[in-house]
């Protein structure tokens, strides 16, 4: 599914037009980019938690050449997913209470 799939739904749902459900999507990506690069945790309570955690520096070896090469040291984006998409992608139907708000860490 594309973005522009989930703005097409979506905005059959909410009576918006496409585009603007599609600026808010991309506006909201943006603000979790923006939160990850600073090092800050973005909570969708029940959905999942977008972090980021660091790789170390390794080596690796071309398999062609049969040279090692060295990788550095880096931070990656990474996503746990909550108990209620959990949940969901198992089709339990049972649904836990779901507090509908984003906490992004670091801000009140």
């Amino acid at each position: 599914m594309f973005k522009t799939d989930i703005a097409k739904r979506a905005a059959g749902d909410t009576r918006l037009s496409q585009r603007v459900v599609s600026d808010v999507i991309g506006a909201a990506l943006k603000l979790i980019e923006q939160s990850l690069k600073e090092g800050k945790t973005v909570t969708f309570p029940g959905f999942g938690t977008f972090y980021t955690r660091g790789k170390q520096a390794g080596q690796a070896r071309n398999f062609q050449t049969d040279e090692l090469m060295t990788y550095p040291a880096r931070r990656q984006a990474a996503f746990r997913p909550g108990e209620i998409l959990k949940r969901a992608v198992r089709g339990d139907r049972r649904r836990g209470g779901s507090r509908r708000q984003v906490q992004v860490e670091g801000e009140e």
